[in-house]
Order: C-alpha cells, then sequence, then structure tokens
C-alpha cells in the first residue's frame, strides 16, 4: 500500500517529514519495534509502560520506512517522519486503512462494564448463531475468528491487532464482530474508527481504580462507547445500576433498557433460581419470553436480558433469541462446575471484584444446604482498593474463607495477602499463599452438601508469578487434587 493511502484521513502535521515523498509502498505496520519489519510503517505510541518513542530507532534498524511520531527523535536519513499530535488516535485511522476498512463490513457490538461482559458476548454470540448468522468474537477469554481461537492477551487488543482480526473476520464471511470494550480500551482509543451497531452497558463498581483513580473517571472512559453512538445505533443499558441512568442522558443511540426492578423495555420477571439452571420470563415492548437456561444466578438474569434486548434490537427473532439464550450452557470459567464424583459441589469462577465476588456468593449461598467455602486471592500490579472490600464480602458471606495468591506479578503475595486480609471482619479465615496448597486444604475441608468457590482466576491456565506465568488451571487443579485425594 501506498504511504499516502495509509495516511488517509490522519491529521498530520505540516511540519512532517517525506524525504521519498509519499508514493513509497508499506508492506505492514507495527507500534511494537519487536514485530516491525522492512518496509514497514512504525506507530510511536507513548504508552503508560513504555514509550514507543524510545522504540523509532530500533524499528528504524530492521527497515522500517516511515515513523508515526508525536515528538520529534533523531532517525537515519530518509526515513519519513509523520507527525501528529496524538499517535493514539492515528493508530486505528492507519490500520483502517492498511487492512481494507473491514469495520465497515462487519454490525459491530460493543459490551462494556465491569462485571459481566464475557458472558453476554457468549450469548448474543449464540443468538447470532442460532439466527443462522456467523460472528467474530474478540475478549477475555479468546479472540475467536471460525474455528481459529487465539488466547487473549488483553480484553480489547490494540488497534493494529484489531483491524488484522476484524480483515479476518470479513474474510471468514462474519457477518457480526461481537467485542467486549474494556475501559483502558475506550481510554486508550483501541476502538476508534469503529461505528457500532449496538452497545450494551452492565454495570460500574470498583476495579481499575489504579488506573483510572475514582469510579467517575473510569466511567467517563466508559461513557464515550455511547457517547459516539449514531442516531440509527442501539445503545442497551442496565435500568437498575446507578451508572446506567445518567448514561442515558449522554448518547444519541436509541436506548433500549433492561433490569428485573425498575420499569425496563426487557424486564426479567418470574425469576426462579437452582443449582442446575435458571427459568424466567422476559418481558419486552411485543410480548414475553419463557426462558430456561444452565446458567446459575441472578446476575446471569441480567446478562441473558441484556443479550435479549440486544438481539432484538439488531432485528432477531423472539424464537432466535429464546434459541440463542437456552443454547449457550456453560461460559468457561464463569460459575463453571468441576464435577469429579465428589459429595460437594466445586465451582471456579472469574470473579476478581468485590462486586463479582458478592453476585456469585449470593448465586450459591441460597442454594447450598451446608457449608460454602471459598479461596481466592487478588492479581499484584492491579487496583489495591478492591483487596480489602473483596475480604470482607468473601468473609461476610461464606463460611470460611482461604486467601491465597491470584497472580502476584511483581508483588509481594503475603503483602497483598495483608490487604486483603485488613478487610476481614470475622475470624473465619486462614491465609495460604500457594494456590496449590490453599485448594487442597478447602477440598479437604468440604463435606457433604458443602461447596466449594474457587475465585479470581476463571478460565486463565496459568499463573504469574513475578515476571514468570507458570501452568495453572483452577479446574484441572481441582480435578487433580479430587482424584489424588479420592474425593468422591
Amino acid at each position: 500500500m501506498k504511504l499516502k493511502e495509509l495516511l488517509r484521513e490522519v491529521d498530520y502535521k505540516g511540519s512532517s517529514i517525506f524525504p521519498h515523498g509519499q508514493d513509497i509502498d508499506i508492506k505492514g505496520i507495527s507500534s511494537d519495534s519487536k514485530t516491525a519489519g522492512r518496509d514497514d510503517l512504525f506507530i510511536a505510541v507513548s504508552g503508560t509502560t513504555f514509550d514507543g518513542h524510545k522504540f523509532a530507532n530500533e524499528a528504524a534498524d530492521k527497515g522500517c520506512v516511515a515513523v508515526v511520531l508525536e515528538k520529534d527523535v533523531a532517525l537515519p536519513d530518509g526515513i519519513a517522519k509523520i507527525f501528529v499530535r496524538d499517535s493514539r488516535a492515528a493508530a486505528p485511522k492507519i490500520a483502517n486503512n492498511f487492512f481494507g476498512s473491514p469495520a465497515e463490513k462487519l454490525k459491530c457490538v460493543g459490551i462494556t462494564g465491569t462485571n459481566g461482559k464475557t458472558t453476554i458476548s457468549y450469548l448474543v454470540d449464540s443468538i447470532i448463531s442460532a439466527a443462522g448468522h456467523r460472528a467474530g468474537v474478540i475478549g477475555t477469554i479468546s479472540y475467536r475468528i471460525g474455528k481459529r481461537v487465539i488466547p487473549a492477551t488483553n480484553t480489547t487488543p490494540g488497534p493494529i491487532d484489531l483491524y488484522s482480526f476484524m480483515s479476518e473476520m470479513v474474510r471468514n464471511s462474519s457477518d457480526y464482530l461481537v467485542m467486549e470494550v474494556s475501559s483502558h480500551a475506550l481510554d486508550q482509543n483501541r476502538v476508534g474508527g469503529i461505528d457500532f451497531s449496538a452497545a450494551i452497558f452492565t454495570n460500574l463498581t470498583g476495579d481499575h481504580l489504579d488506573y483510572f483513580e475514582t469510579l467517575e473517571g473510569c466511567f467517563k472512559a466508559k461513557s464515550r462507547l455511547f457517547e459516539t453512538l449514531n442516531d440509527a445505533a442501539h445503545a442497551v443499558i442496565n435500568i437498575d445500576d446507578e451508572w446506567g441512568k445518567k448514561l442515558i442522558k449522554l448518547t444519541k443511540g436509541r436506548v433500549v433498557t433492561y433490569g428485573t426492578k425498575l420499569v425496563a423495555d426487557y424486564l426479567a420477571s418470574d425469576i426462579r433460581l437452582s443449582l442446575n439452571g435458571t427459568k424466567f420470563t422476559i418481558n419486552f415492548p411485543k410480548g414475553k419470553l419463557a426462558v430456561s437456561s444452565k446458567l446459575i444466578g441472578l446476575h446471569n438474569v441480567y446478562n441473558m436480558a441484556a443479550a435479549a434486548a440486544c438481539g432484538m434490537s439488531l432485528g432477531f427473532s423472539a424464537v432466535e433469541v429464546k434459541r440463542g439464550l437456552e443454547n449457550l450452557n456453560a461460559v468457561p470459567g464463569r460459575l463453571e462446575p468441576v464435577n469429579c464424583g465428589q459429595p460437594f459441589k466445586i465451582f471456579v469462577d472469574y470473579a476478581h471484584t468485590d462486586d463479582a465476588m458478592y453476585n456469585v456468593l449470593s448465586a450459591l449461598k441460597p442454594l447450598i444446604s451446608k457449608k460454602v467455602i471459598v479461596v481466592f486471592g487478588c492479581g499484584g500490579d492491579r487496583d489495591r482498593t478492591k483487596r480489602p472490600r473483596m475480604g470482607k464480602v468473601a468473609s461476610e458471606m461464606a463460611d470460611f474463607v482461604v486467601v491465597t495468591s491470584d497472580n502476584p506479578r511483581s508483588e509481594e503475595p503475603q503483602a497483598i495477602a495483608d490487604e486483603i486480609a485488613a478487610g476481614i471482619t470475622k475470624k473465619n479465615y486462614k491465609v495460604t499463599l500457594d494456590r496449590l496448597r490453599a485448594i487442597g486444604e478447602a477440598l479437604s475441608m468440604a463435606k457433604e452438601g458443602d461447596c466449594v468457590l474457587i475465585a479470581g482466576k476463571g478460565h486463565e491456565a496459568y499463573q504469574v508469578l513475578k515476571n514468570t506465568a507458570i501452568a495453572f488451571d483452577d479446574r484441572e487443579v481441582a480435578k487433580k487434587i479430587c482424584s489424588a485425594q479420592k474425593i468422591s
């Protein structure tokens, strides 16, 4: 692709330097000097951890012929310097041009909020499939394009990877893109240039305050997804959430509300919860829909109501929506049962915020005849403010808590555990930093009729210790321990 074609709609400064004009051929684009190659364009992004400008020369050494910059950097002669005010804003435009405007060929659904994004993405994908269409899915667990499944590195990838994936989806004959959109992605403009057909807001609770500092800052980031909707798009909003009510005033999209408490366009009622699943009714403008799902808990009623509201807003029939909701039996690492023939229940869940912990324990507690034992930790180098809150919720709602390590990363596991314990108000807990031992202890405590909830990591098949990721899957660990201890 010619450089001038790549820079279409990019607002670059007049001081930009093009030693060989703008008709030079560009073979690839990158914002990571490690992946840059000959005849590529490199985008220098000032990130939260690294400044891409410091790696511009490394990219040049690898053969890049053009560099997008926010500030001048000494580069070898002959390399084009494209100066922009904001590299993050330029990146999605460049990626869109390079990959042939793939977003224009897809109906895009974006899902944002603290909790529920992943489950809703699976539900919306299931509805689309039930209607005979094909979707590509971008989210916390994986990026799914046809039969290709790529383990996720971020909930929402950077714009170059994202547009590359969308291009692949188009080639794979996908009609839709269903994407979890994180607050970080919105703040960093990773989804710039995408005209969403529908956006879903789940809820907002305390998380990522290490990055945004306040809930207001996090809300401001999430609201961008709705502020950029056009008047033909649908804004699907949880009306029971206080932040959802505020969001309604900020969007030009067609507002569609859902909930279980207040008057909503899609109101869930007659809710019956059990360990075998959930039955409820969705009341919507043109009728009612009886749903019988394998998913457990009131929080999943919200997730299904959101997916139903989105599906019908996109034009799918009530029959297709019902089929899609009921076809989804489970989501990896979301209240996922582990069955080894043991006389008690084991669930693995991704709950990594106090609100998510509350939701999961609220779902389990009324359905368990005896004790609920929780094993959990908090991730290192992440929001520290939620640690005591999670400890408080776990100790107040569970019968016993084993505090352990999650992904401690560069932090000391004991220091993280101490911050969790600071919020615990009862004496119903112990600290076992080794996660393998902690899970083993919890399973050894459990008796017939009890429930063990292994929380925090969900679908993850690794544990990050310092700078090393080791193989560790809570589900597989629980199965092996049950087998070794002959728990059955």
